[in-house]
């Protein structure tokens, strides 16, 4: 992808004071954050293109994350498919990240990459659309 459209409407795309550990049978074994749109409409959830969750660099398995939006949570391959479920642009949504021992204590960067596609943008006859980036990079400090 040559060139994707950028709009950066709020101040945090990842909300730094929304990150949690999670915790199974009383020991670490992942973390969560909420996300939310860096555009001045909302999305169905099939038109993202792209959602992938790195931490420290080290890209996290698809497998490993959930994406949850209005108390309904699913597998980022299911996205595809959320035809109805509209993500508006002032409800967070919330990544769970599924990570043995999760992140130890310390400083730490998060980074989502998050390509939508804008389908009322059609570029060319194609159905290729204006794809837009809703990605952001932050630093966490785990306790």
């Amino acid at each position: 992808m040559g060139f994707a459209m950028r709009m950066q409407i709020n101040n945090e795309i990842i909300k730094k004071d929304s990150y949690r550990d999670i915790y199974i049978d009383g020991r670490k074994h992942g973390f969560e954050f909420e996300v939310q749109l860096a555009y001045y409409r909302g999305h169905y959830l099939s038109d993202i293109e792209l959602l992938e969750v790195c931490a420290d660099g080290e890209k996290i398995p698809q497998e490993a994350v959930t994406f949850e939006l209005n108390g309904k949570e699913m597998p980022i391959y299911k996205l595809n498919y959320a035809m109805t479920e509209f993500w508006s642009q002032v409800v967070p949504a919330r990544i769970r990240v599924i990570k043995k021992d999760g992140l130890p204590a310390g400083e730490h960067e998060l980074e989502l990459k998050l390509m939508l596609r804008i389908p009322y943008m059609q570029l060319g006859p194609d159905h290729n659309f204006m794809p837009l980036d809703s990605g952001d990079r932050v630093r966490v400090t785990v306790e």
